[in-house]
C-alpha cells in the first residue's frame, strides 16, 4: 500500500553512483590547494570513487594525468577522501 506521505530521498545512495558529500570535499580541496592549473579546471561529481574534472586545455589534462597518483594521495591526506582515480574530460563548448 502506498504511503500518502512523500519518502525522503537519500542523496548519497542513488542509481547514478554520485557521491555528493565526496564531491563537496573534492571541490573544497581544489579551492584551497592551488596548483598552477587550478584556474583552468572545473570540478565535477564523484562517480563510484572516481573524481571527474573538466578542462578546456589538453595541456592541463596531460598534467593532471601525469600527477594523478600524487594528487590522489594528497586528496586522501588533506580532504580525507579515498578515490580510485581521476577522470579528466575536455569540455566542448562549440556545440
Amino acid at each position: 500500500m502506498e504511503s500518502k506521505y512523500p519518502t525522503k530521498i537519500n542523496a548519497e545512495k542513488n542509481d547514478l553512483g554520485i557521491n555528493f558529500s565526496k564531491s563537496k570535499k573534492i571541490d573544497s580541496y581544489f579551492s584551497k590547494n592551488k596548483y598552477k592549473w587550478s584556474d583552468e579546471i572545473s570540478v565535477g561529481p564523484v562517480l563510484n570513487n572516481t573524481s571527474v574534472i573538466y578542462t578546456e586545455s589538453s595541456r592541463v589534462k596531460n598534467l593532471i594525468e601525469l600527477e594523478e597518483q600524487k594528487i590522489l594521495i594528497d586528496i586522501e591526506k588533506k580532504a580525507g577522501v579515498k578515490l580510485v582515480s581521476i577522470d579528466v574530460q575536455i569540455l566542448n563548448n562549440q556545440q
